[in-house]
């Protein structure tokens, strides 16, 4: 099956590694243990994972700061597991995405350690450098780190001090040690690249989501030469794995999918939609989703079809409930009622839904002090609840690499009926059935104000939606038939009602 007829009714499970299952004991997590934990991740109906990084680090921005692309890094296990890990999720029908951070590397990676010599060498173009110590990137628009190494000038970072920025060059250079983004001094690093991904993808793994992955050319203020080389990188890499799968953290869908050739690009916390998908379950009083709420879907809505439109359909947009950086998790400062209406949402657009390890679970988020360079975020990142004994299942250890949360875990939830987990459960197993809810099927929208009712209809089906996510009472007019889940609501006579917060998923008549 090509990408883009699997990709229809995909769902993927986003797993942060050091923090979901710890098979060894010694408080963090492992590839074994996610490898014994693929049998709930298909029981919730995902067929799709997206590993954070499992490469090895230093772990001073939560393995982020790659030191080696193509090795395991020993807390999490060996190459030997990955491959395991992604042959025994393919017998359950689940494909696997790495994290790939192309952008910039650890500052302990061989490639950096080579170009900070003083001497020129293979590696010294790999790296963006000023002239000298006494020239600053400043003009650039990029930080810099000074005086750190025997090379005579200053690197350029990504993000931290000790992630060094690779040398993708430069749209529009104003220093004469800015290389063009087409010089073939840069080819070098181009082909390293490329064959990370070659290794990854001919061992099993199923494609990549690209950290950062508009960061790549520098003064590149429309993004054109970062689209160009990224279709560069796809041309040379699909003519081998043609059902390669590569999602871009950018947060533009219309130029990361439409003009960079990727699959599918996120809504996020920041990029061009940032403040309509924040608004839905992130912006406090102005959340769509939070009971009492006056917002109103509109203005979501209208950027979303905007979004899409400019796709042309050529892939699709990804729309998380939540991700290892986001703050607040989803279910903070909401009741399982309003968390419901919200996997109701996730599910039934014509979009890929991405699930956050522990958000089906209503894990939430926890104010911890930095570890990893998690900052803010760590809180985001704590072990998961899987049922009871020492650490709610998740290590063996004395000490666990965060702090265990409070809440109910999945056993608990597995035994009450009525839970989240029953509920995402359903909603999920309706999208990867569903031919009118492919992400490619069809989307009307009824209704846009503080309740969402929409059509959608494909593949011979035909199902319309209506979503509560402020717990008003209200009613409408609704000509459905059959009912394929509901919640918060009634359906008698044409009529729905709703006497919570709440969803209802029917078939149109």
């Amino acid at each position: 099956m090509s990408r883009a007829q699997w990709l229809q009714n995909a769902v993927f499970y986003e797993i942060y590694p050091t923090s979901f299952a710890d098979s060894n004991g010694d408080g963090v997590g492992d590839i074994e243990g996610i490898v014994r934990k693929l049998g709930y991740v298909a029981s919730l109906g995902c067929n799709g994972i997206w590993l954070n990084p499992l490469f090895l680090s230093p772990f001073r921005d939560g393995g982020y700061d790659v030191a080696d692309y193509k090795r395991v890094d020993p807390r999490f296990g060996t190459n030997e597991d990955l491959f395991r890990l992604f042959a025994e999720a393919k017998k359950l029908g689940i494909r696997v995405l790495l994290d790939l951070v192309a952008g910039h590397t650890s500052d302990t990676h061989p490639w950096f350690l080579r170009s900070a010599e003083a001497e020129r060498n293979a590696y010294s173009d790999y790296y963006i450098w000023s002239s000298d110590v006494w020239t600053d990137a400043v003009g650039s628009g990029l930080r810099t780190v000074n005086g750190m190494c025997p090379r005579n000038g200053n690197y350029a970072v990504n993000f931290f001090s000790m992630q060094p920025a690779l040398n993708y060059g430069y749209a529009a250079p104003t220093e004469p040690w800015q290389m063009h983004w087409q010089d073939a001094r840069l080819l070098p690093l181009r082909r390293e690249m490329e064959d990370v991904l070659r290794f990854w993808l001919s061992h099993g793994c199923a494609g990549f989501r690209v950290d950062m992955a508009a960061s790549l050319v520098k003064n590149d203020a429309d993004q054109s030469a970062t689209c160009a080389l990224w279709r560069e990188i796809f041309s040379v890499i699909r003519r081998e794995f043609p059902d390669a799968l590569f999602v871009s953290e950018w947060g533009d869908p219309p130029r990361a999918v439409g003009k960079a050739g990727f699959d599918m690009d996120f809504l996020l916390h920041f990029g061009s939609f940032s403040k309509v998908y924040m608004g839905l379950f992130r912006s406090g009083e102005e959340t769509v989703f939070r009971r009492g709420s006056a917002q109103t879907f509109s203005a979501f809505f209208g950027a979303w079809e905007s979004a899409r439109a400019q796709l042309q359909g050529n892939g699709f947009v990804a729309l998380p409930g939540g991700n290892h950086d986001m703050v607040p998790r989803l279910c903070d400062g909401k009741d399982e009622a309003v968390c419901k209406a919200a996997y109701a949402f996730l599910m039934t657009l014509p979009s890929v839904p991405f699930v956050y390890y522990g958000d089906e679970i209503a894990m939430h988020h926890q104010a911890l002090a930095s570890k990893d360079g998690g900052f803010g975020r760590t809180g985001s990142r704590t072990p998961m609840r899987w049922g009871g004994g020492k650490n709610a299942g998740f290590s063996e250890a004395d000490t666990t690499y965060l702090p265990m949360g409070e809440g109910e875990t999945v056993a608990d939830m597995e035994a009450r009926g009525g839970s989240l987990l029953h509920t995402v459960r359903t909603l999920i197993g309706l999208h990867r059935t569903c031919p009118a809810l492919a992400v490619s099927a069809k989307l009307r929208v009824l209704r846009e104000d503080t309740l969402a009712v929409y059509e959608r209809f494909g593949g011979g089906q035909r199902l319309l939606v209506a979503v509560n996510g402020n717990g008003a009472a209200q009613e409408l007019p609704f000509a459905a038939g059959r009912v394929l889940a509901a919640e918060g609501c009634s359906l008698q006579n044409g009529t729905l009602a709703f006497s919570d917060a709440g969803y209802i998923v029917a078939e149109a008549k």
